[in-house]
């Protein structure tokens, strides 16, 4: 149900929460296929099922939409979950596992355009609150050193980000995956390898570590 807002023929619905839920979820889709650049306001305010006034009513202009989109994106996920209490072969299959989920996918997609559009020298949206996870991510990783679960010759910081190249690759560059393996990175034969691989590599890496 709606109700008219006077003060500028705006439509202000009885359930605002709901809405801008519709709204976040439809940019998300919209921004995730073509960049904020590319990205169309007409486009999102038709699959949230609003009009433009109404999305501007609640966040103001574009650039703030794709702030807010971030912003949700990141309180749903806590990237420690995958890493927490997981040493070796469970670290890696279980951040496989976040990442391929569907609206995972859709997030990876948003940050390979936020890398193309704004390359390494403007300033990350949101940094501090995006660092928080990760940064708790490389504590997991500091405190399972010192339990002796992973190797303490081991950068912690170039440990989490080649734990994120091996699982997000794929799936950012599809083209590539695709002439390498010859299949989607979405294919399900091709994640049951990719899982399977993982959980070898890292065997492995652990084996070799404990036989210096």
């Amino acid at each position: 149900m709606v109700t008219n807002d006077d003060r500028g023929g705006n439509r202000v619905t009885r359930d605002p929460e709901g809405t801008k839920r519709r709204i976040l979820a439809a940019a998300l889709d919209e921004f995730a296929a073509k960049g904020l650049d590319g990205a169309r306001v007409d486009t999102i305010a038709a699959r949230a099922g609003v009009n433009k006034r109404m999305l501007y009513y609640y966040f103001g202009s574009k650039d703030h939409l794709y702030r807010a989109v971030l912003r949700d994106r990141l309180a749903d996920r806590a990237p420690t979950e995958a890493a927490h209490d997981r040493t070796g072969a469970g670290r890696l299959v279980a951040l496989q596992d976040r990442v391929t989920r569907p609206r995972e996918r859709e997030y990876i997609r948003l940050l390979t355009w936020e890398a193309i559009e704004r390359g390494t020298r403007r300033r990350i949206e949101d940094e501090a609150l995006r660092r928080v996870g990760i940064d708790g991510w490389i504590d997991d990783v500091r405190t399972a050193q010192r339990n002796g679960d992973i190797p303490a010759d081991l950068d912690p910081a170039q440990l989490v980000l080649s734990e994120l190249a091996l699982t997000i690759f794929p799936l950012a560059f599809p083209q590539v995956t695709r002439l390498v393996t010859g299949r989607s990175p979405t294919d399900s034969e091709f994640l049951e390898d990719r899982r399977e691989f993982l959980s070898r590599l890292a065997r492995h890496i652990d084996g070799a570590d404990a036989r210096l």
